[in-house]
């Protein structure tokens, strides 16, 4: 096999593989987001791109379309090493600090099917779970609204999977109304103050690795002292939740006051 027909062979295995990626992940999850659908469009742009080459459009102007291909590399090359930097920055931020001493923990929301915490969610409860029984009487924040696909809102689905494995319902606040990060944090820290009639501080944050440092730059924002444990992720949904997280830090960045 030639070098330039093994190059075509496995730019066509890298277009299907990223469209069956978004048919696999997505009905594993039950979702659609970003990090989902992002390899699926690449996939079928670049699939498109090999037939178009075979066409007698291109052949007339190669040239042309040649020198568009080229800019077109270069512009990914640099997207490329800006996703790396970003992803490095996302790794080495995932530090679990369960020994710090705060006023209270925050459960992140992610998703659920129906009724059912989503996998990702159930590494978050099951990690609370576990701080819990270290640092008994520890007030519980579940924070998450009601999305697309989901019967109850995510604070109601994480209070009653905490209170089925042994929480006490008196110890967890419910946060139902934000529907993004930033206003995880805000809607909580208002929370805290009209259950206690004081300042929430220090607090612990639960999610998972990817998303603990825009978790913490969100937090910081909203006038908190934030500790985190890192729950972690699926093998297999890494490529997505990175890409989906590399998206969202920018959009965080910009515009989430």
């Amino acid at each position: 096999m030639g070098k330039k027909r093994l190059v075509r062979t496995g730019l066509y295995i890298a277009a299907v593989s990223g469209i069956l990626d978004t048919i696999i992940i997505r009905s594993r999850s039950g979702s659609m987001d970003f990090g989902i659908i992002l390899p699926g469009l690449g996939g079928l742009a670049l699939l498109l791109g090999l037939l178009f080459s075979n066409s007698s459009i291109y052949k007339n102007r190669k040239k042309l379309f040649n020198n568009i291909f080229k800019a077109g590399m270069v512009l990914f090359t640099l997207w490329l090493v800006s996703f790396v930097i970003v992803s490095v920055i996302l790794i080495s931020s995932a530090i679990s600090e369960r020994t710090e001493k705060v006023d209270c923990v925050i459960v992140l929301g992610a998703g659920l099917k129906g009724e059912t915490p989503t996998l990702v969610l159930a590494q978050r409860l099951d990690n609370t779970l576990a701080y819990a029984a270290e640092n008994p009487g520890t007030v519980i924040i579940v924070s998450g609204g009601q999305g697309r696909g989901e019967a109850i809102t995510e604070a109601e689905g994480m209070k009653r999977y905490l209170v089925r494995h042994g929480i006490d319902e008196d110890l967890i606040i419910k946060e139902e109304k934000s529907t993004s990060t930033f206003e995880n944090m805000v809607f909580s820290r208002n929370l805290y103050k009209q259950s206690f009639g004081k300042e929430l501080r220090r607090v612990m944050l639960i999610t998972n690795d990817f998303h603990m440092f825009r978790s913490k730059m969100l937090a910081k924002r909203a006038g908190l002292e934030p500790c985190g444990i890192s729950s972690g992720t699926p093998w297999y949904i890494y490529p997505n939740v990175f890409l989906r997280e590399y998206l969202a830090v920018f959009k965080s960045l910009i515009f989430d006051r």
